[in-house]
């Protein structure tokens, strides 16, 4: 059978990056899930499968992976699907505050629900889940999004001391200030990581002999004092 990977919001900054470097590995095949799917014509190959979803939907989430499973095996999942509202926690609307625990919670939830039985039948994979260094260094302006992050750096830990013995990697992969539209809609116009030198990273983690297992990653510019 091919061997896949799953990417979810790969329809931007560090998720459509991720599908651009991991189309370069041989033999790999990318299914690109995401909303903005257009932005994923200029990849266009045989060995990249778009589709169209949200990770809040667990029946078509489940559908769509049982289906992949049939011609593919999935050897990794890159949990990239996230949203970002900063400001006063008062200040922010309930429906955003809303929408980023869903969206980073309960959405790389259900991909890692769907996903977990099907690496554990095959003895192997790699979850690389995309947090921030705020999953471990809150702000005062992300208090709902640190929370959220600290959820996905927790579950992260967690998967990966219980999945050890069916041969399967978690890997918590923080980032700070990386070149994303997500970035720059919080932070506006700063010196950043370059998005293709921090997804370089990702690949690299991805890319190690599967008995090596980098747990925990953080990934800052030199200059950042935080």
């Amino acid at each position: 059978m091919k061997k896949a990977i799953v990417v979810t919001g790969a329809t931007s900054g560090i998720g459509l990056e991720c599908v651009r470097q991991f189309l370069t590995i041989d033999n790999l095949y990318i299914f690109a899930l995401g909303r903005n799917i257009d932005s994923l014509k200029p990849l266009e190959c045989d060995r990249l499968i778009v589709k169209q979803i949200d990770v809040l939907n667990a029946n078509d989430i489940s559908l769509l992976i049982e289906n992949i499973s049939t011609e593919y095996v999935i050897d990794g999942l890159i949990n990239g699907a996230g949203v970002a509202y900063s400001g006063d926690f008062l200040d922010i609307d309930h429906d955003e505050n809303e929408q980023m625990i869903k969206v980073n919670t309960i959405g790389l939830t259900n991909m890692i629900e769907t996903i977990l039985p099907i690496m554990r039948a095959n003895k192997k994979g790699t979850i690389l889940n995309l947090s921030s260094l705020a999953d471990r260094y809150p702000r005062p302006n992300t208090t709902v999004y640190a929370a959220t992050k600290a959820y996905v750096k927790s579950i992260s830990d967690s998967l990966r001391v219980q999945n050890a013995k069916f041969n399967i990697r978690v890997v918590n992969i923080s980032p700070a200030l990386v070149d994303t539209p997500m970035l720059t809609k919080l932070r506006g116009d700063i010196d950043t990581v370059n998005v293709s030198d921090f997804v370089n990273i990702v690949k690299f983690i991805y890319m190690q002999p599967h008995n090596i297992c980098i747990r925990d990653i953080v990934v800052a510019p030199t200059y950042y004092e935080g």
